[in-house]
C-alpha cells in the first residue's frame, strides 16, 4: 500500500495508521495508570479505563467522522452528558467546525437568547504537533441586522465585514464553537455553515485510503492530548494554582491556558479541588461577577462534568441566588443541605471545582473557602439565606431536565 505524508511530515500506510492509533490508546493507559491518585484510589481506578473510551469517542468524532464536504455545524463532538473530557458547560451548546484553508465558506445565524457565540480557531486540531491557536472569535462584537442575524466570511484570504482566518496551509482548520445560554428552556438561536468558493480542481487530493490513515494519524495525536492534557494534567494544573492546597481555589485568566488546554482568552476562571468527607461541606463565598456569563460547576478527578440533567451540580447567573449581603455563597456537600445554592458532589468525596466569567466588568476578589461539618452549615451562612424544601428541589430539577430536553430535542 502506498505511503501517505500528512501534516505532520509521517509517511504511514493505512495499516501502519491503525497500528499507531491503537498504540496511542495503550500509550495513554500506561501513562493513566500510572498516575497514582488515580490508581491506588478504588474510586477513581474506573474512571481512568471509561475515560479511555470516552477520549476513543471523541477522537473518532473529532478526527475521524467528520465531512468536509458539504460544510456542518457539528453537534456531536462535545455533546451534552456524553462527550465531556476538558470539563464542559451544561449551559454551552457545543459547536465544531473542521474547515479546509483552501477554501471560503460563509458562516451565517442568528442570536436568540444565547448570551455569546465563540469561535475558538486552530490551524489543527489539539494534538497535532503543528496546531497553533489562530484567534478567540466574539460573534456578539462582529456586525449584526435588527434581528440580531449575521454573516461572516471564514477563510485565509482577508474579506471586508465580518471575517475570520484560517491558516491556507491546514486541509482540516478546526473551531471550536461556545453558545452560551442562562436557561436552558429560553431560544438558543441557529447557526448555519456554506461553501462559498472551494479549491482548485487541479489540486491533488489524497486517495482514499491516504485520507483515512490521515485522520487515524490525527485521532491517534488527538486521543494521547485528551487523556494526558486533560484527562491528567488538568488536576494537576487546578491544585497547583492554589499551591498544591485542596479546599480552596484562585482566579486565573483564560488568555494563559489558551493555546495549550483550549480555555477560552475571554473569560477569567475559579479552578480548585474539592476533598470533603461524608459528614462535611465545602462553602465558596465570593463577589458577584459583573458579567455576560458566569457559572460555578462541579466535576470528577478526571474533568468529566457530574450528571448536570439529574443533579444540581452547578449555578450561573440566572440559577444563582445572591445573599443580603451581595455576596454569592455556595455549599459543596455530598448530602442536601437544603439551600438554594447547592453543589451536588454525586456522591464523591473528591472532585474539582470551575468556574467560569465571560467578559466581566469588574474584577473579583480571590472567593473564600471554608471547610466545614455539614451539621454546623447554619452557624457559617447568613440567617436570611435562601432554602428550598424537598419539593421545591424536586422541582428544580424538573425544570432542570425539561430545559435539557428542549435544547438537545431528546426523550
Amino acid at each position: 500500500m502506498t505511503p501517505t505524508q500528512n501534516e505532520s511530515g509521517e509517511n504511514l500506510t493505512l495499516e501502519a495508521a491503525w497500528e499507531k492509533y491503537h498504540a496511542s490508546v495503550e500509550r495513554a493507559r500506561a501513562i493513566m495508570t500510572g498516575v497514582p491518585r488515580l490508581a491506588n484510589e478504588p474510586a477513581h481506578k474506573a474512571l481512568i479505563y471509561q475515560s479511555l473510551i470516552e477520549a476513543q469517542a471523541m477522537a473518532y468524532n473529532f478526527a475521524v467522522a467528520p465531512r468536509m464536504e458539504p460544510p456542518l455545524v457539528h453537534t456531536h463532538t462535545w455533546y451534552s452528558c456524553f462527550y465531556t473530557l476538558g470539563g464542559t458547560s451544561p449551559d454551552f451548546y457545543y459547536g465544531a467546525l473542521f474547515l479546509d484553508g483552501r477554501k471560503t465558506y460563509r458562516l451565517s445565524g442568528r442570536f436568540g437568547d444565547l448570551r455569546m457565540i465563540l469561535l475558538q480557531g486552530y490551524s489543527h486540531l489539539m494534538g497535532h504537533p503543528q496546531s497553533r491557536m489562530l484567534g478567540n472569535f466574539d460573534l456578539s462584537m462582529f456586525d449584526r441586522d435588527a434581528d440580531d442575524a449575521f454573516e461572516v466570511t471564514i477563510s485565509a484570504t482577508e474579506h471586508p465585514g465580518n471575517w475570520i482566518p484560517l491558516d491556507p496551509d491546514s486541509r482540516y482548520n478546526f473551531f471550536f464553537v461556545r453558545r452560551a445560554l442562562a436557561d436552558w428552556n429560553q431560544d438558543r438561536g441557529t447557526l448555519d455553515i456554506s461553501l462559498v468558493d472551494g479549491a482548485s480542481a487541479a489540486t491533488a487530493e489524497p486517495s482514499q485510503d491516504q485520507a483515512l490513515a490521515e485522520r487515524l494519524s490525527l485521532a491517534a495525536d488527538f486521543l494521547h492530548y485528551l487523556a494526558i492534557n486533560w484527562c491528567v494534567d488538568l488536576y494537576d494544573l487546578y491544585l497547583n494554582c492554589n499551591q498544591g492546597e485542596k479546599n480552596r481555589v484562585a482566579v486565573i485568566a483564560g488568555s494563559q491556558i489558551a493555546s495549550d488546554f483550549v480555555g477560552s482568552p475571554t473569560t477569567n476562571y475559579i479552578w480548585g479541588i474539592y476533598d470533603i468527607a461524608d459528614d462535611e461541606a465545602l462553602i465558596i463565598e465570593s463577589d458577584v461577577p459583573q458579567a455576560r456569563y458566569w457559572s460555578l460547576q462541579l466535576f470528577d478527578v478526571l474533568c468529566r462534568p457530574f450528571d448536570f440533567v439529574h443533579h444540581q451540580t452547578d449555578v450561573n447567573l440566572s440559577r444563582a441566588v445572591i445573599d443580603s449581603d451581595g455576596k454569592l455563597r455556595v455549599v459543596i456537600s455530598k448530602r442536601d443541605p437544603g439551600v438554594a445554592n447547592w453543589l451536588d458532589a454525586c456522591g464523591t468525596n473528591e472532585g474539582i471545582i470551575v468556574g467560569r466569567t465571560y467578559h466581566p466588568d469588574n474584577t473579583i476578589a480571590q472567593p473564600l473557602t471554608r471547610k466545614i461539618k455539614l451539621a454546623e452549615l447554619d452557624d457559617h451562612l447568613p440567617s436570611d439565606t435562601r432554602r428550598v424544601t424537598a419539593q421545591q428541589r424536586r422541582e428544580i430539577l424538573d425544570y432542570r431536565r425539561r430545559g435539557y430536553l428542549r435544547l438537545y430535542g431528546e426523550s
